[in-house]
């Protein structure tokens, strides 16, 4: 019973935290641009106005409509369940875990571009298009992340990988790993929609991927992609803030173990939310016929790391 407490906890804290890593990321942005910003709290009022407002859905759409925006939400609020932040236990944890939530990460990924083209909008089908593209050529990096560290732990359950990590502690990182944190934090921003690859903030119809998709989503469906995008950038972050930056996470289940985890555990994502935000002040977003080039070299720099680390 303790340890569904704890991966109740653990769920919470990272669905709650999502919106704020959102919001502070363009906050950061826009001090940058010498900008005032949003408050903090922006993408919370966002959502909690989007969900009292009634979806509305072209009469061109079929039931793929009706239920994707669900599905979405539903894959990526399941694949936070796998994930831990504090403490091993989570509410899903079993072997191979890490390599289910490749997968249910991409069932969402699968179901928004059947979105996309539902809507009988020619920008509908052609971010549906640029999405899968983008997906189908990142997914072969992240798993050659998934298994360098599942083959360095000897686990491919993410608990025992992270723990086996902090126990290493951040002194023992074999600098092959470099590779994997350059190649994971490409793919984190191809599979969130982050600049080079997409321009979150954009308003030219043309140069959107994940926003056409959306382009025709209102009220709670809209509420629903949104909150679903904040957990997902909000998952690679967790991934590699716990990879990269082995620190708060603890086997103890005492109050001042979880108080201490949380307080690290937020402090690690606005560390590794940092970069995300000068990254997109520092370039621009490529035209599509570049990513494929950035994406192979993810690739190359996983398949590297993996290399080395098994030599």
């Amino acid at each position: 019973m303790e340890y569904i407490a704890i991966g109740f906890l653990q769920f919470f804290v990272l669905v709650a935290i999502s919106p704020f890593i959102k919001t502070f990321i363009h906050k950061i942005k826009c001090i940058l641009r010498g900008q005032k910003g949003p408050p903090l709290t922006q993408a919370y009022k966002d959502i909690y106005k989007l969900l009292k407002k009634e979806a509305v859905i072209s009469k061109d759409s079929s039931f793929i409509s009706r239920i994707a925006p669900y599905i979405v939400f539903i894959s990526t609020t399941w694949s936070a369940t796998f994930l831990p932040v504090i403490n091993k236990h989570t509410l899903l944890n079993f072997t191979g875990d890490i390599i289910a939530l490749a997968y249910i990460l991409a069932l969402g990924v699968f179901f928004m571009a059947l979105y996309g083209m539902d809507q009988a909008s020619a920008f509908g089908g052609l971010g549906s298009s640029r999405e899968v593209t983008i997906a189908a050529l990142s997914e072969a990096s992240f798993m050659l992340i998934i298994f360098t560290f599942a083959l360095q732990t000897g686990s491919t359950n993410i608990g025992e990988i992270f723990e086996r990590i902090h126990q290493f502690g951040v002194f023992t990182y074999p600098v092959s790993l470099s590779f994997a944190l350059i190649s994971l934090l490409i793919v984190s921003l191809a599979e969130n929609a982050r600049i080079p690859f997409d321009n979150p903030e954009t308003h030219l119809e043309l140069t959107m991927v994940h926003e056409a998709m959306i382009l025709e989503a209102s009220g709670r469906h809209l509420a629903l992609f949104e909150l679903s995008s904040h957990i997902k950038l909000t998952i690679f972050i967790t991934l590699a803030s716990n990879l990269f930056f082995p620190i708060g996470f603890y086997k103890e289940t005492y109050i001042l173990s979880i108080v201490l985890g949380i307080i690290f555990y937020i402090f690690k994502l606005i560390i590794f939310a940092v970069p995300v935000a000068l990254i997109e002040m520092s370039i621009a977003k490529f035209r599509f016929f570049r990513v494929p080039e950035v994406l192979t070299l993810a690739f190359i720099l996983s398949l590297i790391s993996l290399i080395l680390n098994n030599l």
